[in-house]
């Protein structure tokens, strides 16, 4: 099987940025041409909106992607990659977006990470890993985060 496009999602905790040694070894394996470092900002929740109004939600909203942006750019710098890696910010719900970029992007092949809870939760998997990984039509590679030195 030839893949062509990696996405990668990231929520910007170390958990997350550790499957990057693995992106970059995948990828460069592999010869995948396109990797897509992609993040969700979760939308505010009904309180928070009638707090700040529709303009305060906008405006909270910007900064949000844009902070976002500028991480996933630093992420991008540090990989050095020689496909091309693009950066992608979406706001709603994680794993509802993240299936619909694999549906609708010709994604064929998914690296995240699977984070650690410790011996008593050693099948534990968060809830967005989980729907990913039951429901995407790409394959999806879980990093363990003791495959990350932690």
């Amino acid at each position: 099987m030839k893949y062509r496009k990696m996405l990668v999602p990231l929520d910007t905790t170390r958990f997350a940025e550790c499957v990057m040694d693995h992106v970059k070894e995948i990828a460069t394996t592999r010869a995948i041409p396109e990797v897509v470092l992609y993040s969700v900002i979760e939308p505010v929740s009904e309180a928070v909106n009638a707090y700040l109004g529709d303009d305060g939600v906008r405006e909270s909203q910007k900064r949000a992607r844009a902070a976002m942006l500028e991480y996933l750019d630093h992420v991008k710098k540090d990989l050095a990659l020689s496909s091309t890696v693009t950066t992608v910010v979406e706001i709603g719900k994680p794993a509802e977006k993240i299936l619909d970029y694999i549906a609708n992007k010709d994604v064929d092949i998914v690296v995240m990470a699977k984070h650690s809870r410790g011996d008593a939760s050693r099948l534990f998997v968060g809830s967005v890993t989980d729907r990913v990984l039951r429901e995407s039509a790409a394959p999806v590679f879980l990093i363990p985060s003791p495959a990350c030195g932690t």
